[in-house]
């Protein structure tokens, strides 16, 4: 096996992947270190949805960043399945949150206006649609007595999580990076101009380093003196068999995969580090999709799971060198899936030694106070 490399990139979800593949197709030596299970990952409990709309309020940044990411997507999936002959199933379909009753509606027409106010000139991608408006853009759904309209952004979209990231993954070696997993990182130490990588496999040197290994990133980066401000959410999901193509816009919390199957789950549990299934919580999810779309009630449920997930300790995106050290990174992100096209694009970059664009700049450790 190679032990040294130019870039070594801890942690091979979304976010890792994104960036190593960006790297190995701008022709350089990168290799993506995992202990993962393939299967064992926050893209498990992802929804696949590309969701830009109705939040970060006060955060103009993060608005622009997913927007911009959202509108690289196209030609993103493009490429990556030209280069990994694996389709992530990316569909620009846009995007709606249906609202249960008046009180929500004027909620989230409140929430709505004031995005539009804070965006000013620049605009804002996303509109109230009455439930008629609704029930034309999906005719074959009839929803819930309750729903009286939602909001739409024709700029939000799917993505298979899974096939993402099997695309990230084959189109990282077929470019020339290296894939090396089952491989779990107990340490990195400043060596030379460089770094090398422990782990129970042996040590890997290289010249920059990459924390992009999630909830991990805590105990990786204090091996570099840094505290790594994230913390673990619990997300729960549960899937459907197989229906016809009748929902083709996704709605926030049910979406109709790739394969057909219809994936429900929207909540965020804080609790800790135990990945345990709450009946209650996916029963609580379950009532709330039946009021949306009655019909629902009637599929049959093939599986149910949870995953954590990760989440800076504001929500927002890392990205920062370790205090001390130019050529050591971190990277953390929730919307791993939404940002990856922005990823690809711009992380390679930084980590090659350029600053971020503004709006990615703006993510950076200071804000949390001292590391």
């Amino acid at each position: 096996m190679q032990h040294s490399f130019e870039t070594l990139i801890v942690g091979g979800g979304v976010t890792g992947l994104a960036v190593g593949y960006g790297l190995a197709k701008r022709g350089r030596s990168v290799a993506v270190i995992d202990a993962t299970a393939l299967l064992d990952r926050a893209s498990r409990s992802n929804m696949g949805l590309i969701w830009c709309q109705s939040k970060a309020l006060g955060c103009r940044e993060y608005v622009r960043w997913g927007f911009q990411s959202s509108r690289l997507f196209g030609e993103f999936a493009g490429e990556l399945k030209e280069n990994s002959g694996i389709d992530p199933l990316y569909s620009a379909s846009g995007g709606i949150i249906p609202c249960l009753g008046e009180k929500e509606y004027q909620q989230r027409s409140n929430y709505l206006d004031a995005l539009h106010a804070e965006a000013g000139g620049e605009g804002y991608p996303g509109t109230m649609v009455s439930r008629s408006e609704l029930e034309k853009m999906l005719p074959r759904i009839q929803f819930g007595p309750q729903v009286c309209g939602g909001t739409w952004c024709a700029e939000d979209g799917y993505v298979d999580p899974l096939h993402l990231l099997f695309a990230l993954r084959r189109g990282l070696t077929n470019l020339g990076g290296t894939l090396i997993t089952g491989c779990r990182v107990t340490g990195v130490a400043a060596a030379g101009s460089g770094y090398k990588v422990q782990t129970p496999q042996g040590e890997f040197e290289c010249e920059r380093v990459v924390l992009a290994g999630g909830l991990g990133n805590r105990q990786i980066g204090a091996s570099l003196g840094v505290k790594v401000p994230v913390t673990p959410n619990r997300g729960q999901v549960f899937l459907t068999e197989r229906i016809g193509d009748i929902l083709p816009i996704p709605l926030l919390g049910i979406a109709r995969t790739g394969g057909g199957t219809v994936m429900v789950g929207f909540q965020h549990e804080e609790v800790g580090l135990d990945p345990g299934f709450s009946p209650e919580m996916i029963s609580d999810v379950a009532r709330w999709a039946v009021a949306v779309w009655p019909a629902m009630a009637r599929l049959r449920v093939i599986r149910c799971w949870s995953c954590l997930r990760i989440f800076p300790n504001d929500g927002y995106p890392i990205y920062d060198r370790v205090p001390g050290h130019d050529k050591a990174f971190i990277l953390n992100a929730h919307s791993a899936v939404t940002l990856a096209a922005v990823h690809e694009k711009t992380l390679p970059e930084y980590v090659l030694g350029r600053e971020l664009p503004p709006d990615g700049a703006a993510f950076g450790l200071s804000r949390f106070g001292r590391a």
